[in-house]
């Protein structure tokens, strides 16, 4: 793998940090563009997602420092970003509660805006993964498989591929159907959640101390997130807009 782009002499462009940042630049793109179609209030929400994605950032490398604490010489590596070391889990989790009292003090409409930033989350987490690939920051199973990189299974370039499909998939949905606020999110969130947790297995130290226990995690909020969109919207969600959902996307495909 390649961890760092190239260097000039003292300076060194990593991978892991460049391609954060460009998820993050092109997730928020996305986003914005999505709300300019749909012609969405931006106001304050700019703020919203900046503070969010710090927030999840921080998040995420002190879950790691913690889960990893042998990893660093001393608490002020925790600052290197760019050398790679991201707990995604801690970040996601974390980001999601700051969005939450973010987006609440800021008046904006909760599932709706989640139905676009979780298709942004998912362009960001796509690029994201393709600095984690280089960086091999995941270590995956050994095998002869045609996918294979250097006889081992590219687990972060599996997870952007999904991360891909699932972003494509919802966004045609999205554009084209008037489904009810919150519907993207919770399709969104199932599928990423389900597909983290099958590539999990596909690591090299699955079922081993922290990753066993992110799996388990994972299939917690597969139920929790089913969970609770149910409780607020099952009432609410009609048996038309299902029925109009998937008869549109079985047509789809019919033709």
């Amino acid at each position: 793998m390649q961890p760092v782009l190239f260097e000039v002499g003292q300076f060194k462009l990593y991978s892991f940090g460049t391609f954060i940042a460009l998820g993050a630049l092109i997730g928020g793109i996305v986003l914005f563009r999505i709300l300019k179609y749909r012609k969405m209030r931006t106001s304050h929400l700019f703020d919203t997602v900046l503070y969010t994605l710090i927030i999840a950032l921080i998040g995420a490398r002190l879950t790691y420092y913690f889960a990893y604490q042998e990893q660093f010489k001393n608490f002020w590596q925790v600052f290197y970003f760019w050398q790679g070391g991201l707990l995604a889990l801690g970040g996601i989790l974390i980001g999601f509660y700051a969005f939450l009292r973010f987006n609440k003090k800021a008046r904006q409409p909760t599932w709706e805006v989640l139905d676009v930033l979780s298709l942004s989350f998912l362009v960001g987490w796509a690029i994201g993964k393709i600095g984690c690939q280089l960086s091999s920051c995941t270590i995956g199973r050994s095998s002869e498989s045609w996918i294979a990189i250097n006889s081992m299974l590219p687990i972060d370039l599996i997870s952007s591929v999904w991360a891909i499909i699932i972003f494509g998939v919802l966004l045609y949905v999205y554009l084209k159907d008037r489904l009810t606020s919150g519907v993207i999110f919770f399709l969104s969130t199932e599928a990423f959640f389900l597909g983290e947790l099958l590539i999990k297995t596909l690591k090299a130290d699955f079922g081993e101390g922290i990753v066993r226990a992110e799996a388990m995690i994972y299939l917690a909020l597969i139920a929790i997130t089913y969970l609770l969109f149910w409780r607020l919207h099952g009432p609410r969600l009609e048996k038309t807009t299902i029925q109009r959902f998937w008869g549109n996307l079985t047509q789809r495909f019919r033709r």
